[in-house]
């Protein structure tokens, strides 16, 4: 029998992200593992400690562990913080403050996440965006809280660190679903969108903020739209999330529950596969 190798592509989408770890507990329940991933944003983060060898039960207890509760967030902050509590936040020159990226990169993630994108038990790639260069950049060696603090920092909002002499952000600008970033040696692919749509509040005008993230939907979808008219992966699926708003990380329960037909969904690609 021919052994499918299953390219799997995890999009940036804020709190939305946290479907993600719904979907890998479908390659769990099934007993597989991809051959790759390569993840943008949110699927970074989430990536990361996939590659890394964690199970989506483990992931998801550590997403619980620190988005159950607001408290509980505060305490892992507190607990975890390499020193004062200002250190999260990185200052940019006068009327700048942004979060620093690397910092909560590093909060983020697991204990068991590879130091290093290239000491990962699957192969992982992550996606970030060239500010100066305005062009796509492909991360697959380095220090991993490096490369995922810049997948994920949203312009004015997160920073990174520069890598390789280059200011990166958030990789949704350049490739907000990065199927096409899967290695040739993948048989088949798997794209999860995570982005979603902005959702009209009944009698309510948008807000400034929901104005720009729903904006910037518009230009992910919009992107990830061209990139699949060129090359469409063999699977794209879109758990319905647009319940949920970039900030509600602290809404974790409501959005992996929503996730779940997605995950059945998934579950029937992958059974056809084996």
């Amino acid at each position: 029998m021919t052994e499918h190798k299953i390219g799997l592509a995890l999009g940036g989408g804020s709190a939305r992200g946290l479907a993600h770890i719904t979907m890998l507990e479908a390659f769990d329940e099934l007993g597989i593992k991809p051959h790759a991933i390569v993840g943008t944003s949110a699927g970074a983060l989430v990536g990361a400690a996939y590659a890394s060898g964690m199970s989506a039960a483990e992931i998801h207890e550590h997403a619980l562990s620190m988005l159950g509760a607001r408290m509980h967030a505060a305490r892992h902050i507190w607990a975890n913080r390499t020193g004062k509590l200002s250190s999260l936040f990185a200052f940019k020159g006068f009327g700048s403050v942004q979060i620093d990226g690397a910092e909560l990169a590093r909060l983020a993630l697991p204990e068991q996440v590879a130091k290093r994108i290239e000491d990962t038990e699957v192969p992982f790639r992550i996606i970030a965006a060239d500010f100066y260069g305005q062009s796509e950049v492909t991360l697959s060696e380095g220090p991993m809280v490096e490369a995922v603090a810049a997948s994920i920092a949203i312009p004015g909002v997160i920073s990174a660190p520069e890598i390789g002499g280059r200011v990166l952000v958030d990789g949704g600008m350049a490739n907000p679903v990065p199927f096409d970033k899967l290695p040739d040696t993948c048989t088949y692919t798997i794209a999860i969108d995570v982005t979603g749509r902005p959702v009209p509040r009944e009698g309510k005008h948008p807000t400034n903020m929901e104005l720009a993230i729903g904006s910037l939907l518009t230009l992910f979808h919009q992107i990830a739209k061209l990139r699949r008219d060129q090359n469409p992966p063999d699977f794209y699926i879109e758990p319905d999330v647009d319940a949920f708003q970039a900030p509600d990380f602290f809404k974790i329960e409501g959005i992996l529950k929503a996730a779940q037909p997605a995950k059945d969904e998934l579950k029937r690609v992958l059974e056809k596969l084996i």
